[in-house]
């Protein structure tokens, strides 16, 4: 019996003994590392160039992250294998600013990776097929990537030009050589041209002529100038100032005028051969033979130096006061009928 105390009363005095405690604390340790160990996880971190080595018992990819005190960013492509056994892999894709400019605004938008049309596509911009645009669309991007489109429209003017008209010029012996008269008035013309403008952004860079074409032709205008002074040339008067003769019998004021013409050797009532300057008249009014000088009042028309030598039914019975002889039909025709003054020289 005492010895079974005896052997009680030594181990409980090895239990209490550094050396227990020291035991014991081995065995719990050896037991914690064996279970850490087993939820320790190896991950290799590629961000970018650099690669490094991280051990974990983290299984999300963000926290294990900040563990490491990696930061990252909303537009950042963060990918993780997951693990296999006790390695994996997470891969930081980093996102990188391209500038998108339109329509007058500039805009960055982040990317990791794609091509023009991606970035235009995540800026919300379109581009029309005329529209210039500095990279191909299919252009990959990187960072710092500048992108700007040029909008481009086209637009068509017409516009209208006046043609001016030409002034054909003839003469007409009838007719004084201080009056122009227009027998036909002259009518502008048109002309129609079509621009096509470029505008890049609002600003003209360009205009091209398309097309031009006549769309009224214009109408010359025909005058006529006369080349008459004097109609007769039988003789001379003394005129004044004024175109009247210096010296005369009596006048007629407002005779009635109009003209004839005959054949080629016709004679006049009096015996006289039918020429210019041989005028018809009422022999009662005006005897056979008197010497008379024919204006119209206002001196326009000058039929100048004649002779009474001939006289018809109109004359006779008081139609008409004088029937001046044209050598042709046309120019009694152009000559009508006019208000004259007779002055009666002699």
């Amino acid at each position: 019996m005492n010895h079974l105390f005896e052997t009680l009363s030594a181990s409980l005095k090895f239990l209490k003994s550094r050396a227990f405690a020291i035991g014991a604390l081995c065995v719990v340790l050896a037991f914690t590392v064996a279970v850490v160990s087993d939820k320790t996880k190896t991950v290799y971190i590629h961000d970018g160039e650099q690669v490094s080595l991280a051990f974990t018992t983290e299984t999300d990819p963000s926290e294990i992250l900040k563990e490491q005190g990696i930061r990252t960013v909303a537009h950042d492509n963060i990918t993780f294998t997951g693990f296999d056994g006790n390695s994996g892999e997470i891969k930081i894709d980093r996102a990188f600013p391209v500038s998108v400019t339109a329509d007058g605004n500039t805009q960055l938008v982040y990317m990791t990776d794609g091509q023009v049309k991606d970035a235009l596509k995540q800026a919300g911009v379109t581009v029309a097929q005329d529209d210039q645009i500095n990279l191909s669309l299919s252009a990959p991007v990187e960072r710092n990537t500048t992108i700007v489109i040029k909008r481009v429209q086209y637009e068509t003017i017409e516009e209208r030009e006046a043609i001016a008209y030409e002034t054909e010029t003839r003469t007409n012996s009838l007719q004084p050589s201080w009056q122009r008269t227009v027998v036909t008035a002259g009518q502008e013309g048109e002309r129609t041209k079509v621009y096509s403008k470029k505008i890049v952004d609002g600003m003209v860079q360009s205009t091209e002529l398309v097309s031009d074409s006549v769309t009224k032709e214009p109408v010359n205008q025909v005058e006529e100038v006369g080349t008459m002074s004097v109609v007769s040339d039988l003789g001379t008067v003394e005129l004044d100032a004024n175109g009247v003769p210096v010296s005369y019998k009596s006048v007629m004021k407002n005779a009635v005028a109009t003209a004839y013409s005959a054949r080629a050797g016709a004679g006049t009532a009096s015996g006289r051969p039918a020429i210019v300057g041989h005028v018809a008249v009422n022999p009662n009014v005006i005897p056979y033979g008197s010497k008379l000088y024919i204006r119209t009042p206002d001196g326009s028309y000058v039929y100048g130096y004649a002779v009474a030598a001939d006289t018809g039914v109109a004359l006779n019975q008081g139609i008409i006061d004088v029937d001046l002889f044209f050598s042709t039909y046309e120019e009694s025709c152009q000559f009508g009928k006019k208000a004259v003054d007779i002055y009666i020289l002699e």
